[in-house]
């Protein structure tokens, strides 16, 4: 997935609060789409640092071990405070980048046995970009997931305006 990360991040977020009755606001919204896009923040670095041979999510940031340890600590950390909102912003952040990783799965892959296995998981691959694991995808712009991303941003935009509209952002 390249763009819809994003619009999936509203969606889950605001499900998530809603789900667990908190206030639908800016910050419990941007909480859960920072964390819908965190795993493709190393793209930056992998962008720059000249080495587009490789895929971005071989970096530790694309390793679903990563998140869980730092959710394990997260976790330990909010039974000695035991402060409500930091559970809450526990949930919102770690399904968005389980959810963000699952996508990720979909096209390319990621290494979900990082470090028992290093090779990637995934389920389609673009022209052998990537992991090079999965079903080869000629070309990305003209394969269903493309415009299922197209579909969710048009799907997120209407949902905004609706609840403009409706003044349900706190």
């Amino acid at each position: 997935m390249i763009i819809g990360h994003l619009p999936i991040g509203y969606f889950v977020s605001r499900y998530l609060i809603k789900k667990l009755k908190l206030p639908l606001n800016n910050v419990w919204l941007g909480v859960g789409i920072f964390a819908a896009i965190l795993p493709d923040l190393d793209y930056l670095y992998w962008i720059f640092s000249n080495s587009q041979n490789n895929t971005h999510r071989g970096y530790l940031t694309g390793y679903p071990l990563f998140y869980l340890t730092l959710f394990i600590l997260c976790v330990i950390i909010y039974r000695i405070f035991n402060k409500k909102w930091l559970k809450f912003a526990i949930i919102i952040i770690y399904i968005n980048i389980f959810v963000h990783l699952s996508l990720d799965t979909v096209f390319y892959g990621i290494k979900w046995f990082y470090p028992l296995s290093a090779a990637y998981v995934g389920i389609y691959n673009v022209g052998g970009y990537g992991s090079g694991v999965g079903v080869q995808i000629p070309n990305y712009w003209q394969h269903w997931y493309w415009y299922l991303e197209i579909a969710l941003w048009v799907f997120a935009v209407i949902s905004i305006i609706i609840s403009s509209y409706k003044k349900e952002l706190t």
